[in-house]
Parts: structure tokens; sequence; C-alpha cells
């Protein structure tokens, strides 16, 4: 994706996301939700790591003779902060095996809801360049050499800033599987089990896009 249609998309999902912070954390407050604040929070990390994003574009368009590594760079950083994203995640699912606590279904329910919403919109926003790539991959006719090709060229800022934003929703996603299966069939215990897995799979997703990364930044063949 041109570096250029980055930064606007990019500046319009930061807004979007500001806006379900502050709404998040405001409502919070006043009903004494605590899942309902906490989201709002995250949604600030997820701010976070958009503005990455957004300010290598920046920097992208004006050392274009450099752009290859500064979106590299990009990706780096923002996979850093999605691994470390993954290994919280993991880390408070497994706290919560040995120190349980009573889930608010409702407000949970309620949370995992419109942040799957916020993040749809978001995906639909910024839209998928990865299908070009991935047919590639898929293709019996492809050959090795324009392979290689298509992961230089790929634009690593945006397939970080992406990754963020379908990590999101697919938190909510199991979210809202596992409090459902909780409040209507008893099944609490997996709500903890697939933070673990959401978790895992993130972290690879984190793993991979910091391999891809490396290996512009260090010239690597």
């Amino acid at each position: 994706m041109d570096n250029k249609l980055l930064k606007t998309k990019t500046l319009v999902v930061i807004v979007i996301t500001l806006l379900t912070m502050i709404a998040e954390i405001y409502f919070g407050i006043i009903s004494h939700s605590m899942a309902l604040t906490a989201d709002g929070f995250h949604m600030g990390t997820h701010a976070l790591a958009l503005a990455i994003t957004f300010f290598v574009c920046i920097f992208a368009l004006r050392y274009q003779d450099k752009t290859d590594k500064i979106n590299a760079l990009g990706g780096y950083t923002s996979a850093i902060l999605l691994g470390f994203t993954s290994l919280g995640i993991i880390y408070e699912s497994i706290e919560r095996f040995f120190k349980p606590l009573a889930i608010s279904f409702g407000d949970a329910i309620l949370v995992a809801v419109i942040g799957l919403i916020v993040n749809m919109v978001c995906v639909l926003i910024m839209g998928n360049s990865h299908n070009h790539h991935h047919n590639h991959e898929h293709s019996e006719i492809c050959v090795e050499n324009n392979d290689n090709n298509d992961k230089k060229n790929e634009n690593l800022n945006y397939k970080a800033a992406y990754l963020h934003i379908l990590a999101d929703a697919f938190t909510s996603i199991l979210a809202i599987g596992a409090l459902l299966l909780g409040k209507y069939f008893g099944l609490v215990f997996l709500d903890p089990v697939i933070g673990i897995l959401g978790g895992i799979i993130i972290a690879k997703w984190a793993i991979d896009l910091i391999k891809s990364s490396t290996k512009i930044l260090l010239d690597f063949t």
C-alpha cells in the first residue's frame, strides 16, 4: 500500500479508536464497569501502535530513498508491541486459572461486541493489500523468484498496523464465543483457555513479522 494513502487511512482509524476509547472509559466510570473501563485503556494502547504506523509513513514520504528500511523499522517496532500484547494476554489468562474472578457476563459481552464492531470498521477502512501476495503463495504456477520479490516489496509498516487491528478483532471474536458459552452453559473455564490460545496465535504473528522486518533491516537475502 502507498505510504501516502496508508497515512490517511491510519489517521482515520486512530481518530475512531480514540473516540471509542474516550466513550468506553467515560461510560465505564459512570456505570462502574471495570470491563468497559479496562477495554477503553486497551484501546489506548491500540491507538499508540497505530500512531507508530502514522509517523513512520511521514518519515517514509520524506525520505523516499529509504522507504523499505523505514517501513521495516515501523513493522519491527509494532511487532514488538504486538508481542508484548500477546504475553500480557497469556499472563492474565494463566493468572485467571489460579485467581478466578466473578465475570459480569452482560458488561463483558457488551465490551467485546463494541470492540469487534469498531475493529471491523477499522479493517474495512484499512483494507487488505495482502490478497495478491497470498494468491501467489497458493498458486501452482508461482515461481520462487516472484514470491521473494513480493515479500521484499511488502509494506511491513502497513502489515503491522493491519495485524494490530486483526488481533483485536480476533480476540473479540474469541472472547464473545467464550463469554456466551460461559453465560449459557456454565463453561467458565473456557475464558482463560481461549485467552491463552489467542495469545499464542498473536505471538506467532508477531514473531513472523519480526523475522520479516529483521531481514530487511539487516539486508539479509
